[in-house]
């Protein structure tokens, strides 16, 4: 598959087009099938780029290139390749996975997109009663919980104190004391929490809203203020502790004040803040401690940090219940570029529990623009031939089912009762996830939801040709990337390789175009701690002898090795070629490599020009040979299939 994209990527024009004019000419035919102007026109720009000069030299080079493509392509309809199951499952994955693409980014993802990055722009701060429910909680338990902050909620509707409630209800003991304040948050709230971010902005200040769920169980939640929302901020601090072992320091302000006295008369921050700041965590990086949110530090170092208008600026001595800080202010994030913050928040949502209730909201959305309809009677009369057994893998589908319409998506699409039926015996893992205890009115339901949701979305897969014309112009170029692949491969690549006897033939022919130029034969000399006057009797040695004779002299006696050398080819030409000195016999200078070291070469020979074998050039020759395979064939082609151009809408591009 991999190598198949690849290849695509090469081999396949593909068509983003968005522009569909009604008013949209031929401009050539290839065996009787059309090219329009506007699909000829995108991938000329696209493919050209700056160079899309529309010259007539320009656009008939490419005329040519895009030709050959439709009639490599129409060869490989006639061949039959479009009906190779193989071929057919590799399209219908291209056609999966570019329209979920479809499905999911363009109808969900962009709104889901816009919906944080407005919501990014507001601080909001709110309190919640909260009523535990964890995941893995007991269905009475479940139940309790959601009967609690309803019936909360309704008093609290009749006029009672929230923040009492709070205090008396809530099962978040931390907030509680506080009236359940939490502080300010800001979009996007951590998976399982996209519902409590919806209540929160959507609560006016001053209201509550009605009990919501998250992952961990229900809230009522009260809004009291927004704000434009506060960047990350990237501070230092120093900070002087106000107690020490749960003992009040007597002069901790003292001390904070003459530290800012100091700074206003010039010292250093970090310098100040590893001498003296008491957090033992930042002292050692000058009090460094990067960025931080809202709501993560003690608010009134959130808001003094906040009050500092320009980077290097300090505030003055500030309390929070840990102890005085002075905070310098280094960055402040930038969110104004919108693209990068898009790409940022695409990439986050791609995980998150919001991605699925807007995926639901797509399916309700296409179900009312189809007219959706679903029969109940008949969902109702197929959980009655049931029983237990259903939650087993030994259930079958009964043999009376009755052949009656279950779900209706529009006036061409519908499913039956046997439909489903066949569906539930298909989706084995979801009926034995079941509890054996569930009412098999419930389960059933679930399975139906599960049933109608994919069938909707399958309508709407189905549908986005006539949706989205680029969707079809990109499954088109798919299919025809995939074709021309495949035939390309069959008449040109694997003949070029498995031709033996071709090969052999178009090698005799041009034997000339395949030799070797001159080539250095060079040994590559490195010598290991040695003084000057030892490095130069190894080379005079070299200059009368090779290789193994100059190891054989030089390491001895078991020593670490002194020299050591490689041989090396070099054709003339090359990169490297030119870092020798063609003279057979001649010794470089020696190289100094630092610490007694060095390098140096000798050219043991060089060799003439001379004709390649076969192996030694095949690689080459079957290229060469699949060039002259491919002209050949694309002859052939133009002579089977009639090729016809529109010259006047050909000249119309021409500028």
């Amino acid at each position: 598959m991999i190598r198949r994209l690849a290849s695509l990527v090469a081999f396949s024009l593909v068509f983003l087009g968005t522009a569909f004019s009604q008013d949209d000419p031929v401009l050539f035919s290839v065996d009787g099938k059309d090219v329009n102007l506007s699909e000829f026109n995108y991938i000329y720009n696209k493919n050209n780029g700056d160079k899309a000069d529309y010259s007539k030299a320009s656009l008939d080079e490419y005329l040519d290139l895009y030709t050959k493509f439709k009639l490599k392509v129409a060869k490989a309809r006639e061949m039959g390749l479009d009906t190779v199951p193989r071929l057919q499952a590799e399209l219908a994955g291209y056609r999966k996975q570019l329209a979920s693409s479809y499905l999911v980014d363009k109808e969900v993802s962009e709104k889901l997109i816009d919906e944080v990055v407005e919501r990014m722009k507001t601080d909001v701060q709110v309190s919640h009663i909260f009523f535990s429910n964890p995941p893995n909680a007991s269905p009475q338990k479940m139940k309790d919980s959601k009967e609690r902050a309803s019936n909360v909620y309704t008093q609290l509707q009749q006029g009672q104190d929230y923040e009492k409630f709070a205090q008396k209800f809530s099962d978040d003991k931390r907030t509680a004391l506080k009236g359940g304040m939490l502080g300010y948050y800001v979009a996007m709230l951590p998976k399982g929490f996209y519902e409590f971010e919806n209540a929160m902005y959507e609560t006016s200040v001053g209201e509550i809203s009605k009990p919501i769920q998250s992952k961990l169980g229900y809230h009522i939640i009260k809004v009291h203020d927004k704000r434009p929302a506060r960047p990350e901020m990237e501070v230092s601090h120093i900070l002087i502790l106000k107690q020490k072992d749960k003992i009040p320091v007597k002069n901790a302000k003292m001390r904070v004040d003459s530290l800012y006295q100091e700074l206003n008369n010039g010292q250093d921050f970090g310098k100040l803040a590893s001498l003296y700041s008491e957090d033992k965590n930042t002292s050692n990086k000058a009090g460094y401690l990067g960025f931080f949110r809202i709501n993560q530090y003690d608010i009134a170092f959130e808001n003094a940090a906040h009050a500092l208008t320009k980077d290097n600026e300090y505030t003055q001595p500030v309390e929070t219940e840990l102890g005085y800080h002075i905070i310098k202010r280094h960055s402040v994030k930038d969110n104004t570029d919108e693209s990068k913050l898009r790409r940022k928040v695409q990439a986050a949502i791609s995980d998150d529990d919001r991605f699925d209730i807007a995926k639901k909201e797509l399916i309700e959305k296409i179900k009312t623009e189809t007219g959706f309809k679903g029969n109940k009677t008949a969902l109702a009369q197929f959980t009655g031939m049931l029983d237990d057994e259903f939650y087993s893998y030994k259930w079958v589908v009964p043999e009376n089912v009755p052949e009656v319409e279950l779900i209706k998506i529009d006036d061409e699409t519908s499913y039956s009762l046997l439909n489903f039926a066949e569906y539930c015996k298909s989706d084995t893992r979801t009926r034995l996830r079941f509890n054996k205890q569930a009412p098999l009115d419930e389960s059933l339901q679930t399975l139906y939801d599960k049933f109608s949701d994919e069938k909707v979305l399958e309508f709407e897969e189905s549908n986005l040709p006539n949706k989205y014309p680029e969707f079809k112009a990109l499954m088109r170029e798919y299919e025809e990337g995939i074709l021309l692949f495949e035939a390309t491969k069959m008449e040109v690549w694997d003949k070029a390789s498995q031709d033996s006897v071709g090969l052999q033939s178009f090698f005799d022919r041009n034997q000339a175009n395949y030799k070797w130029n001159e080539r250095l034969v060079v040994d590559e000399y490195v010598i290991n701690n040695v003084d000057k006057k030892k490095l130069k009797a190894i080379q005079k040695k070299v200059k009368k002898s090779d290789g193994e004779a100059i190891l054989k002299a030089f390491n001895g006696n078991g020593e670490k090795p002194t020299v050591s050398f490689e041989q090396k080819t070099i054709e003339k030409g090359t990169e490297s070629a030119s870092k020798y000195k063609w003279v057979a016999g001649s010794i470089s200078d020696a190289k100094d490599l630092g610490e007694g070291n060095y390098s140096f070469y000798k050219v043991r020979e060089i060799m003439p020009v001379k004709q390649k074998s076969l192996k030694e050039a095949r690689g080459y020759i079957i290229a060469d040979y699949q060039d002259e395979l491919e002209k050949a064939w694309i002859e052939g082609l133009r002579k089977k299939f009639k090729v016809k151009v529109n010259d006047k809408v050909f000249n119309s591009l021409i500028k």
